[in-house]
């Protein structure tokens, strides 16, 4: 679904002045230099501290993944730290940032830069946020290689846990509050898969040991076929079809509505377009 011109805009906007900060990796502490004190379009305090910068995932490539951190508007030392995943494949996750639940909503002007105004309904009302883009040339994360840009599922789930640890490392006074990762989209694959590499390092030991507690995924993506033959029965349950169409179309399709392989079927899933 096509964006608004005022959200690209603000987009570049946000990356100049991202731009312009230096970032340093190897403190102890949260890193000044990476702190972001300014966004175009708003003028005010921040509610919460914000970061941003790179983390090195592959020396060999220059694999580098790029984030933006907010901290809680509450008890940053106790909420909960969540990393999250936008979809795609392909999207940045600062569109979650930008468009879905960052700490700013912005508003259209009459030409010029959109205002960014305070997002009552923020996550970050409640919880540290990372949003992580990633894989490796999506958004404003890159490698020095174009065959790092080749990847895959379980690649992108190793890159993502290396940027965990790597990420704690620079951020170590947050290794003891709740971790979990959420996403939406195609983060049904990024956001389980993630999971599997980080309960499987806490369960052989790797340090440092992440507190992780759950994940959360909206509108994902799992599988073409298993999600394809899911629309009919929650077309269904959400009375979007009657329970006479509903009957016929399972009847002729056998519960595979993905490839249907008869006409029959065919034809029942055609009226249930209609």
């Amino acid at each position: 679904m096509g964006r608004p011109k005022t959200g690209l805009f603000l987009n570049r906007a946000l990356v100049v002045s991202l731009l312009c900060l230096s970032f340093a990796l190897t403190s102890r502490s949260a890193p000044e230099e990476a702190l972001v004190t300014h966004l175009p379009g708003f003028n005010g305090s921040f509610p919460s501290k914000h970061y941003s910068g790179y983390v090195m995932v592959d020396p060999s490539t220059g694999k580098r993944l790029f984030y933006y951190f907010v901290l809680s508007e509450r008890i940053p030392s106790k909420d909960p730290v969540v990393l999250w995943l936008n979809g795609g494949p392909g999207c940045s996750s600062f569109d979650g940032f930008v468009y879905e639940h960052g700490p700013f909503n912005f508003e259209q002007t009459n030409g010029g830069l959109p205002k960014l105004q305070l997002n009552q309904n923020s996550w970050s009302k409640v919880s540290n946020i990372i949003y992580l883009d990633s894989p490796a040339g999506v958004g404003f994360s890159y490698a020095n290689t174009t065959a790092a840009y080749k990847t895959g599922d379980n690649e992108t789930a190793l890159d993502s846990h290396t940027f965990l640890f790597k990420w704690f490392e620079l951020y170590p006074e947050f290794l003891s509050n709740p971790f979990f990762i959420a996403g939406e989209s195609y983060a049904g694959v990024y956001v389980p898969t993630l999971a599997f590499q980080v309960a499987e390092g806490i369960a052989s030991g790797v340090k440092p040991a992440l507190n992780f507690k759950g994940y959360l995924v909206g509108n994902g993506v799992t599988d073409e076929e298993f999600d394809g033959n899911a629309l009919i029965p929650f077309a269904h349950g959400m009375a979007l079809i009657s329970n006479e169409m509903y009957q016929a179309v399972n009847k002729a399709c056998n519960g595979s509505y993905y490839n249907p392989t008869t006409n029959a079927c065919r034809e029942q899933l055609n009226k249930v377009n209609e």
